[in-house]
């Protein structure tokens, strides 16, 4: 205990994150290169059954990082979707006085296998059930997700040869469902036309396929909503991290108080939250 007291007060948030940073770039050269190397030759993939697949350059990618966290932090835990250890790990959740790292360095499989160009880094850093920091990184369209922990949420992109860089913070004001925006898994087991129907008219629906993204892009207001039944605590640590920054709703589908190691997810424009978990807990 006194081990991991020393820890808290010494871990320095601001490097950690630059070294994220610099390890989702380094994650994101790798997929882009796999993205492109598929356009000629089929992607080298494992079956992972009812878990789906991974290709090579999820193994790839994951290696890198698991590599440069222990290389830096090697008495952090390490929690990652293709890592077998992880699985058992998992269904524990998190120990109190443990560092924990919460990753996924390709969220999004079944759009990169299928070059859909919307899948993502995500890294994350958790002092038990708290993530202190999260990156989430689309390599494709070169926005980066981040947050610390009681800091803010920010999003930095680069169009063009122009860069931008945003401080999240949650939209204010009236949002009618008339306006909405709204992502979800449609093919869910637990998604039935009932559903549906109780819904007020809205914009249109999504479902794009990358749950790390999606919280990114309601944190950012590119989205309105977001929720999903079934996810891993490497889904959702970094970019729940940056939701909580931004200041829209997050929780569990119940309502109940989010942290990484929930089984579901909602996130929200504040005003549609209230609606929403009345409608999704019918």
């Amino acid at each position: 205990m006194k081990k991991s007291t020393k820890q808290t007060k010494t871990i320095q948030t601001n490097k950690v994150l630059n070294q994220m940073i610099d390890w989702a770039f380094e994650c994101g050269e790798i997929l882009n290169e796999h993205l492109l190397r598929s356009y000629k030759e089929p992607l080298k993939i494992l079956d992972k059954g009812k878990h789906g697949l991974a290709t090579e350059a999820d193994l790839l990618s994951e290696s890198f990082v698991i590599k440069k966290i222990r290389e830096n932090y090697p008495e952090h835990g390490i929690l990652s979707e293709e890592d077998a250890f992880a699985r058992e790990l998992k269904m524990e959740g998190a120990k109190a006085n443990q560092y924990l790292w919460l990753i996924d360095p390709l969220d999004g499989t079944n759009n990169f296998y299928n070059k859909v160009p919307f899948f993502c880094v995500s890294l994350a850093l958790n002092y038990g059930n708290e993530t202190l920091v999260g990156v989430v990184y689309n390599p494709v369209n070169c926005e980066l997700f981040y947050a610390i922990k009681g800091k803010g949420a920010y999003l930095y992109r680069l169009i063009g040869d122009k860069e931008v860089r945003v401080k999240l913070v949650a939209g204010k004001g009236n949002k009618p469902f008339s306006e909405a925006l709204l992502s979800a898994n449609l093919t869910s087991k637990k998604v039935e036309k009932d559903l549906f129907k109780r819904f007020p008219e809205v914009r249109a629906m999504r479902r794009l396929g990358s749950a790390a993204l999606e919280m990114s892009y309601v944190a950012a207001g590119m989205l309105d909503a977001y929720w999903e039944y079934h996810l891993q605590p490497w889904d959702m640590a970094a970019a729940g991290l940056i939701c909580k920054e931004s200041g829209v709703k997050i929780s569990n589908i119940k309502g109940e108080k989010y942290h990484p190691f929930c089984s579901s997810v909602l996130v929200s424009h504040p005003k549609l939250y209230p609606e929403l978990l009345e409608i999704l807990g019918l």
